[in-house]
């Protein structure tokens, strides 16, 4: 016999994978695979990835061995990992997050956001049975604008907001080469990869290809500035994403042939080797996000951090 959970109203709006991963005791890994092949249900069906819940839906668990989590409150692990704050409420928490910390990740991890959230959530002797959690994801090698949420009703509100897309989120990243044109609009499929090959998300012809995880994406981009280094030309990008496809920008770059600088996945080996003396990473930041709260619209920035600073001092901008 399943495990069978219904839905309260508080968690009204949140996606299944969310509630899930709070709910039940397993390795985020293992909730995504055991998604895949149905073994967890909502209302009798597949759990899609663009589904939320309502109020009364059930939830069935075909797992002899899991563990349900109980509902009460338990407080989280904390450590400062010393990330700066943009901006805080009562509801809201906006950081500005560096490089190598993980958003989605395990508590095992001691590079974990959740490791920070619950360090300022002692810090202000918050005693309220919520953990404060992300609202979307940034990858680990990108830094920059995150929100979270302080409470269940902000959560569940946030959410909403992203899931119907009335966000604007912008990006700034460092390619390769200059650009004809200094603007556009790239929309196309994405594939996400087996698991054996290197890259794990790929432009695909959804018409000729019937994978079950093919996303439209969608961004605008606008190029800033040119610089060069080593006399070989960069461009200093803006993008909008209209979409959230994972690795949707990195992918984006690379299919218009201007891959992001720094990036092992999907950039050029020869660049990335040429620009190790001033860059470790990915150029890839998130520096500005806008979405309406609680009837007001919120618009926030996070500044490049000090390493991708450096990074452009060490170039020629060109006229």
């Amino acid at each position: 016999m399943p495990y069978e959970i219904k839905i309260e109203d508080e968690f009204n709006g949140v996606k299944p994978k969310n509630y899930l991963k709070k709910r039940l005791d397993i390795p985020f890994n293992s909730l995504i695979k055991f998604l895949k092949e149905k073994r967890i249900t909502l209302n009798g069906k597949k759990i899609k990835d663009d589904s939320t819940l309502k109020t009364g839906d059930i939830i069935k668990v075909w797992l002899d061995t899991i563990k349900l989590r109980e509902e009460q409150y338990v407080p989280q692990e904390r450590k400062n990992l010393h990330i700066d704050t943009i901006f805080e409420d009562q509801d809201l928490l906006v950081l500005n997050k560096p490089s190598n910390i993980i958003v989605q990740g395990s508590q095992d991890n001691q590079n974990s956001l959740s490791l920070h959230l619950a360090f300022l959530k002692h810090k202000n002797s918050d005693t309220t049975p919520f953990n404060y959690f992300h609202v979307h994801r940034i990858d680990k090698n990108t830094s920059g604008i995150l929100v979270c949420a302080k409470n269940k009703t902000s959560l569940r509100d946030l959410n909403q907001a992203f899931r119907e897309r009335n966000v604007i989120k912008k990006y700034l990243c460092l390619c390769e080469g200059s650009f004809t044109k200094t603007s556009g609009e790239i929309k196309v499929n994405l594939q996400r990869n087996p698991q054996d090959q290197r890259e794990k998300v790929s432009v695909v012809n959804a018409n000729k290809n019937k994978a079950e995880w093919v996303k439209q994406s969608h961004s605008n981009y606008k190029v800033l500035e040119e610089y060069q280094y080593n006399n070989t030309i960069f461009s200093l990008v803006e993008v909008e994403i209209k979409t959230g496809v994972m690795h949707q920008i990195r992918v984006h770059m690379k299919h218009i042939g201007h891959p992001i600088v720094g990036d092992t996945m999907y950039g050029k080996s020869v660049i990335n080797r040429e620009l190790e003396p001033i860059l470790k990473r990915q150029f890839l930041h998130a520096t500005s996000i806008e979405f309406e709260y609680k009837n007001q619209r919120h618009k926030f920035e996070a500044p490049l951090l000090d390493d991708l600073s450096i990074c452009l001092s060490h170039m020629e901008k060109q006229e």
